[in-house]
């Protein structure tokens, strides 16, 4: 639950009260303090719904957790200094509270399935988050593909999951704003399509394109990231004219195979992105082109 000082900075445009007014188009949010947080429901941004949602499940929620007051609230320092990091942002159908057994077991599978993950804990009721390390990149994907199903069927439950991005070279003071900016593209799929499917990170990030979703945190991080590699924003280029095709993109840039095949290989171990698939190439060629 928020206090008076943390509420007014996710959401300024509120008021703080003793008591509630209860008005059509008013939200009255309560505090930790014993006050009110009143808000006028029409001059609220879509990053304030998004953090509405989640205060409004703090009930069920361990909002002491480090990396949930690290990543959700922004305060603190880093729990465990990690770079590459990567988030698996899970939705599922269980209640941590009513199905505690249930829950307990799928939770155990998860773990055992992600063998880089430094720590989880729970966004709402119903959303759970996965902190991976990946120093030594490892594909997470098809491990959660394979066994979607399965999990399902064992526990009974439906679930939806975001394999992210991974991201490095982040400034301290961003992490809050990268992780919002990812999970509220999720949360907007998610809500859309009510699928059980595991998705990357290029599939949302496109999907979003045409949302009412502020990408600019992401569409900055991965620019920057591209940047610090070596002729990276040339070969996205080339390869995209030439669909992916290694051995014509290095034609058009006048290198070796090996050498643009190299400079893949980086970025892969860096970003988790793949440039011969074609979701993740047209995320970076996107981002090459706003940048250019």
């Amino acid at each position: 639950m928020l206090d008076s000082q943390e509420a007014l900075v996710f959401f300024p445009a509120g008021t703080i009260v003793d008591a509630p007014i209860h008005h059509s188009h008013q939200l009255a949010l309560p505090l930790s303090n014993g006050r009110w947080l009143q808000i006028d429901q029409d001059t609220l941004t879509e990053r304030e719904r998004y953090l509405l949602a989640l205060v409004s499940d703090d009930d069920e929620v361990d909002t002491s957790h480090p990396w949930y007051r690290f990543l959700v609230k922004g305060t603190g320092s880093m729990p465990q200094e990690i770079s590459p990091m990567q988030w698996i942002h899970v939705h599922h159908s269980l209640s941590a509270l009513e199905e505690k057994e249930e829950f307990q077991a799928w939770l155990e599978v998860m773990r055992s399935l992600l063998p880089n993950r430094v720590a989880d804990f729970q966004l709402t009721a119903h959303d759970r988050v996965f902190v991976l390390v990946q120093s030594t990149f490892i594909p997470i994907q098809e491990v959660l593909e394979d066994t979607l199903s399965t999990m399902e069927f064992d526990f009974g439950l439906k679930l939806t999951i975001l394999v992210g991005q991974m991201w490095s070279q982040v400034a301290e003071g961003n992490w809050t704003r990268l992780f919002q900016a990812e999970h509220q593209i999720f949360s907007a799929w998610q809500q859309r399509f009510q699928s059980s499917r595991v998705l990357s990170f290029g599939q949302v990030f496109l999907w979003g394109q045409g949302q009412e979703i502020s990408l600019r945190p992401l569409r900055d991080q991965l620019g920057q990231m591209i940047s610090q590699q070596d002729q990276l924003a040339d070969s996205i280029l080339a390869l995209w004219e030439e669909a992916a095709v290694v051995t014509k993109a290095a034609q058009r840039l006048y290198v070796h195979r090996n050498t643009l095949q190299y400079r893949l290989e980086k970025w892969l171990d860096v970003s988790g992105l793949q440039l011969r698939n074609l979701t993740d190439l047209a995320v970076c060629y996107q981002i090459v082109l706003e940048d250019g």
